[in-house]
């Protein structure tokens, strides 16, 4: 999967968390953009179900889940394994 590809899914899935279209840059703030602990852990539901993965525990965090950017980042190591 590319990484246009991986980016793709994940605006969508943020998109659908906020609640609202996620075209704003890959390293806005997703705090800034309305991302709390709720959205943030219905994302990772999401995500793990979207790209047919699981999360360690050490994954799960702000460093990772910043931005869209770090959340891409993150996936194409789980994805490319």
């Amino acid at each position: 999967m590319s990484r246009s590809d991986i980016d793709d899914k994940v605006r969508q899935q943020v998109g659908s968390a906020l609640g609202k279209p996620a075209d704003f840059p890959g390293g806005d703030l997703l705090a800034d953009r309305g991302l709390d602990s709720l959205t943030s852990i219905q994302l990772t539901l999401s995500l793990e179900d979207d790209f047919d993965i699981v999360f360690a525990d050490d994954e799960i965090s702000l460093e990772h889940f910043a931005t869209i950017d770090t959340i891409v980042q993150l996936l194409e190591t789980k994805i490319d394994g």
